[in-house]
């Protein structure tokens, strides 16, 4: 669920999505199952899985996820729920493979120095086959980051980490769309089986 949180580079970002589900599969095939006309994913298709939302535009991407590694990955409970910072890039690079390419050998490198940070995910599209009236996104990458709370976040963004991810973006291979930022408060379901 959308959270407050500050990042001094990105003044307003508040006017996030209302709701985003991050499922996990251990496989493509799996994912398409859910996404079938019968599948588990129907309900929030038809808007009857949460009734809340039945105004909501509901859309979906499938994504490769790559985790990187962190100094500590245990979340602290005592903190208060764990919040997850979303970065989309909407748009397009004219060499998507050179964009992703100096991303991933330089800025998740750069995010682990956060103080706090207990994950980084970075995420490349999928094609995945769907049978649901869904809106499809075209997102070309999406990260997240995970700290154990929204004072979390804000200190780590004060830190002067937050001055060399900036230094490191302006890098960056060039690129259309420019990216938005989505601070969450996150509930992790495991299923039991």
């Amino acid at each position: 669920m959308p959270a407050s949180a500050h990042d001094p580079y990105y003044a307003d970002i508040s006017d996030s999505p209302r709701l985003v589900l991050h499922l996990e599969f251990g496989e493509i095939l799996a994912l398409e199952r859910c996404l079938k006309l019968d599948g588990h994913l129907a309900p929030l298709a038809r808007g009857d899985l949460l009734p809340e939302l039945t105004d909501a535009v509901v859309s979906h991407q499938a994504f490769l996820g790559r985790q990187y590694p962190v100094p500590d990955a245990r979340l602290d409970a005592a903190n208060g729920r764990p919040l997850t910072y979303l970065v989309e890039y909407p748009g397009t690079a004219a060499d998507q493979n050179a964009w992703h390419a100096f991303y991933v050998s330089h800025h998740p490198q750069i995010m682990a120095k956060f103080p706090g940070i207990r994950r980084i995910e970075i995420f490349t599209p999928a094609v995945v086959i769907s049978e649901l009236p869904l809106v499809a996104r075209t997102a070309m990458q999406r990260n997240i980051t995970v700290f154990d709370s929204a004072d979390a976040m804000n200190a780590a963004m004060l830190s002067p980490v937050r001055d060399e991810m900036r230094r490191d973006f302006m890098n960056f291979p060039p690129f259309e769309g420019g990216n938005t930022h989505y601070p969450f408060h996150t509930l992790t379901v495991v299923p039991s089986s």
